[in-house]
């Protein structure tokens, strides 16, 4: 019996400070929330009318430019952000930080005179815009020549912008010769008559070859080639001091 006595007193010892527990807890709420208000729904609000609602609540209005955003909704220069969500609770003599709205994010046309479809889309995907219909016509200058709409021109997000694109005519292909085994000194002013520049020449010791002998070339015997085109070619050269003499 002595020991059912001690207990059930433990038992309701436990209730009482639970029960003190949770009647602080409400208390110490309800007396923050006494000293403490709602915090003001200054969004869309211009700052002459946010000053105010925020000096009746006791509450300093800060304006940081850094927070400035574009809103479709809310008129430039009204709040947009405030660092308080509204109801909030706050304290009086708390500073309210907000933002002010740039108005409707407003879209241009980019200037693309004289560069590349490549660039156009990637600045296009940069700036929330599409790619259109992409033409081609003949021109002495590569690049891009005109846009619709026309560069500067307001646009929505994901307007699609065509592009006029000027494309140099290539010159005379040949057929590039197979110039294994053959003498580089030799060859080189028969690809030079016809425009054909080697613009690298590399050197490597191969044994049972004499020097000068062309062991390897790029673009290979058969393949397209311009005039302007790089063409690089290996040429034998006796091995001296261990070193491979590069040109």
């Amino acid at each position: 019996m002595k020991a059912r006595g001690c207990l059930v007193n433990t038992l309701f010892a436990a209730v009482l400070v639970v029960a003190f527990g949770i009647s602080s807890f409400f208390s110490f709420r309800l007396f923050v929330r006494g000293r403490s208000i709602p915090a003001p729904d200054l969004i869309g609000q211009t700052l002459a009318e946010a000053r105010a609602e925020a000096s009746d609540a006791g509450l300093v209005l800060e304006i940081d430019n850094d927070l400035d955003r574009n809103a479709d909704a809310v008129p430039f220069g009204a709040v947009v952000w405030q660092n308080r969500p509204p109801g909030s609770y706050v304290k009086r003599g708390t500073r309210l930080i907000v933002g002010q709205s740039l108005g409707p994010l407003v879209l241009r046309v980019p200037d693309l005179a004289g560069q590349s479809a490549r660039t156009a889309l990637l600045r296009f995907s940069q700036r929330n815009l599409q790619l259109g219909t992409l033409s081609y016509i003949p021109s002495t200058t590569p690049g891009i020549i005109a846009a619709d709409p026309p560069a500067g021109s307001v646009v929505e997000g994901r307007t699609a912008v065509s592009l006029l694109v000027g494309q140099t005519t290539p010159g005379p292909a040949y057929v590039m010769p197979d110039l294994i085994n053959r003498v580089v000194d030799r060859v080189s002013p028969v690809l030079e008559s016809r425009g054909l520049n080697i613009t690298n020449i590399r050197y490597e010791s191969y044994p049972g070859i004499r020097d000068g002998i062309i062991i390897r070339q790029y673009p290979l015997g058969g393949s397209p080639v311009r005039r302007g085109e790089a063409i690089t070619l290996v040429v034998t050269r006796e091995q001296q001091e261990g070193l491979i003499l590069d040109q």
